[in-house]
């Protein structure tokens, strides 16, 4: 599987075939926030978006054990996933924030991903994920969608 990063004052860039240019973290110096990063997936399919999403920090950090979701975010999910030899458990949790997935894995620990709605425009969906993945990045997800037209200021 190819796998390339890309780091600059915005995160890092994953360049994975599982999600192509669509997942960005931030570096490890930076301020928490609210986010570790973003990711656009292609669709509200959880089992092919989240494969993709497993396998693309499997190939940087490790193993993934969980994925805590808000489900009104996406389509009918099941409670497992099969990676490999692994399982790994999904959770919706209707409390968690939409537009926000965390990830729990040995040695990722808990990263929080700004969820870009696949039906975004893509310029818009870009600039939201470099300004979650910012060094100085500490917006909640509405305000970092609302500020790149992602989702629409009220």
């Amino acid at each position: 599987m190819m796998f390339t990063a890309h780091g600059d004052a915005a995160g890092t860039l994953i360049d994975s075939l599982p999600v192509g240019r669509r997942l960005r973290l931030k570096g490890p110096d930076a301020l928490k926030g609210c986010f570790d990063g973003a990711w656009w997936p292609r669709s509200r399919e959880p089992v092919t978006e989240f494969s993709a999403l497993v396998t693309a920090l499997a190939e940087r950090s490790g193993r993934v054990d969980r994925i805590g979701f808000n489900p009104v975010s996406w389509d009918l999910a099941p409670a497992r996933l099969r990676h490999g030899p692994d399982l790994v458990r999904l959770a919706g949790f209707s409390i968690l924030q939409p537009h926000t997935v965390i990830v729990v894995g040995p040695r990722i620990h808990h990263v929080t991903l700004l969820m870009i709605p696949p039906e975004a425009d893509p310029v818009a969906a870009r600039g939201a994920m470099v300004a979650a993945a910012a060094d100085e990045s500490i917006g909640t997800a509405w305000e970092i969608l609302a500020r790149n037209g992602v989702l629409a200021s009220s």
